[in-house]
């Protein structure tokens, strides 16, 4: 028997005024937050789509259905750097206050791969899923009302879910994709309140059968040059940095000197900034948009997923 701590890296519970925190802190990528945090309520509780319906077209036709039957599967891929895992982390907590109910983050532990023994990736996600089944089964009462929700995390989705058509693919591989789907497919024919997200940064290698039953897919990017004027203000609200500097900010973290790729939202929210300001409280004085702007020159921005020099 595999215990929960073995194949969950963390179980968090919402709402939690720490990932409230963070979720906001998360700008560039409103519209993302907004759609994920709709499509996780109607996964979540595809009653409430039928209420909506009839408030606003006083029955509930047949095209509504069809968003209730879909998989409860979320797929955020992009870029290194550019808020899926963080807005993965954090979004439950916006649902959570959102549809006035708990929620239930389980994380996913990559050591859930397993070792290569035959059979041990499958058993163990297997395991994962009956985890959730069994957590998600005493969240609704007799009625069909949800008290809870549930989301499955799993980060790093190519590393378990890589299509099954690679013919260098090891059968052990296979099988655990094979779990991974029929897992999918459980949750969406028992309609239990749990909707599974997974991040990658190469949606391309992800099986076709798992990307097909994803009820959304959300493509990030690398900030533009608006969302990192958004940024910087908000990063650096009370420094007193001007406007021609958070411009010059702007232009140093963008696509340069023959450089195809800017700096990633983490780049920016983890290294540039946060290590401006430790030099200058190392150094005893403010921190100044001159400081800033010399930081960011020197910054390299981390290379978009599987570039090379």
């Amino acid at each position: 028997m595999v215990e929960a701590n073995e194949l969950f890296s963390q179980a968090v519970e919402f709402p939690d005024p720490a990932a409230h925190d963070r979720y906001h802190t998360l700008v560039g990528i409103d519209d993302a937050k907004r759609r994920l945090t709709a499509e996780a309520a109607l996964l979540l509780d595809p009653s409430s789509l039928e209420k909506w319906c009839r408030e606003h077209h006083s029955e509930f036709p047949i095209g509504a259905s069809e968003v209730s039957l879909r998989t409860p599967l979320v797929i955020l891929a992009g870029d290194v750097g550019t808020g899926k895992t963080e807005l993965a982390e954090t979004f439950g907590d916006a649902v959570a206050r959102s549809m006035k109910i708990e929620i239930t983050l389980f994380s996913l532990s990559l050591s859930a791969r397993g070792k290569g023994a035959v059979g041990e990736m499958t058993s163990l996600l297997t395991s994962a899923f009956n985890e959730v089944r069994a957590s998600a089964a005493k969240a609704s009462n007799s009625k069909g009302q949800i008290s809870r929700g549930l989301v499955l995390l799993i980060d790093e989705a190519d590393a378990l879910a890589q299509s099954r058509e690679l013919a260098q693919m090891h059968h052990e591989d296979r099988a655990g994709v094979n779990a991974l789907i029929r897992g999918l497919d459980g949750l969406r024919n028992e309609r239990l309140p749990v909707l599974t997200v997974m991040c990658t940064n190469r949606l391309d290698a992800l099986d076709p059968a798992v990307t097909r039953r994803a009820a959304a897919v959300f493509e990030f990017r690398r900030p533009d040059e608006e969302q990192r004027r958004v940024l910087f203000d908000r990063l650096l609200d009370g420094f007193g940095i001007s406007a021609s500097d958070i411009r010059k900010l702007v232009a140093a973290t963008g696509e340069i000197d023959g450089r195809p790729f800017g700096a990633t939202y983490s780049d920016i929210r983890q290294r540039l900034v946060p290590g401006a300001i430790v030099q200058a409280f190392a150094d005893g004085v403010p921190l100044t948009g001159a400081r800033l702007v010399a930081a960011a020159k020197e910054l390299q921005p981390t290379r978009p997923f599987g570039t090379t020099e």
